[in-house]
């Protein structure tokens, strides 16, 4: 666990930002377009699809997921967006919570991007949660709830998210289904995703080129050099000498 200078700049925002903030994993992460993704701990099947599809895309055009490591939706998006994912935890970096999501948690503290400010709280308290829900927000560039109900700590984030006009989307849910996000979108404070490849185009448009490309397709998933190499050979080196990408303690990232 390493002290994260400087703090990004997007949290001074926040009415009370984080005096300090520790990481484990890839900071350069945080370079990148970040999409937070936070929601339910128990997703409906349709949700957890949607769920899985959407932070795929994300990841495979280069955006980062942003999320709480919570069970349901948070785990379900950082899994799908892995190594493009970034877990604000509600305790030090030094414990796992939830313990059942340690598997994936440790993936991330090594692979993608860990972040906290606290330097010593191995169990959460309620207030953690919304403390770290705040800089999930913060960070993001936009925010996406699959799926909430109407009293929960994903409507929380949502007025976060208002209160510093981050754009606000949801999925459709039939009636009586996520009245949280329903109720968002009733009142016309978030908008809808029905199509999520248009969507996630719509986006990214401007990486649409690299996507075609199965060279970066391939190093946005960050693997080791010689991985790739066995893979591209010397075209992987014309690629690094273009700039297009980068070596970095033996990985390949896209620039």
């Amino acid at each position: 666990m390493q002290p994260l200078n400087p703090i990004p700049t997007s949290l001074q925002s926040l009415k009370s930002p984080p005096a300090k903030l520790f990481y484990k994993g890839n900071a350069e992460l945080l370079n990148y377009p970040k999409i937070a993704i936070v929601g339910t701990r128990k997703p409906n099947p349709y949700t957890k699809l949607l769920t899985h599809n959407l932070a795929s895309m994300i990841a495979k055009h280069q955006g980062v997921v942003v999320s709480g490591g919570a069970l349901g939706v948070d785990i379900i998006a950082h899994t799908a967006a892995f190594p493009y994912t970034i877990m604000v935890a509600p305790t030090d970096l030094n414990h796992y919570y939830p313990n059942t999501n340690k598997i994936m948690l440790q993936r991330i503290y090594r692979d993608a991007l860990a972040l906290s400010e606290y330097a010593d709280i191995p169990s959460p308290r309620p207030y953690h949660f919304l403390e770290r829900n705040r800089i999930v927000i913060a960070l993001s560039d936009l925010v996406i709830i699959p799926q909430a109900d109407l009293h929960s700590g994903s409507m929380e984030s949502a007025k976060i998210a208002l209160d510093l006009g981050k754009p606000l989307y949801v999925f459709p849910h039939r009636i009586g289904e996520s009245e949280g996000t329903n109720s968002l979108l009733a009142a016309s404070k978030a908008r809808a995703i029905y199509r999520l490849q248009e969507w996630v185009l719509e986006q990214f448009g401007a990486h649409n080129e690299k996507e075609k490309d199965e060279i970066l397709e391939f190093c946005a998933l960050i693997p080791n050099f010689e991985e790739a190499y066995q893979r591209f050979g010397d075209r992987l080196i014309e690629y690094e000498i273009e700039g297009k990408i980068e070596r970095k303690n033996g990985k390949v990232y896209v620039r």
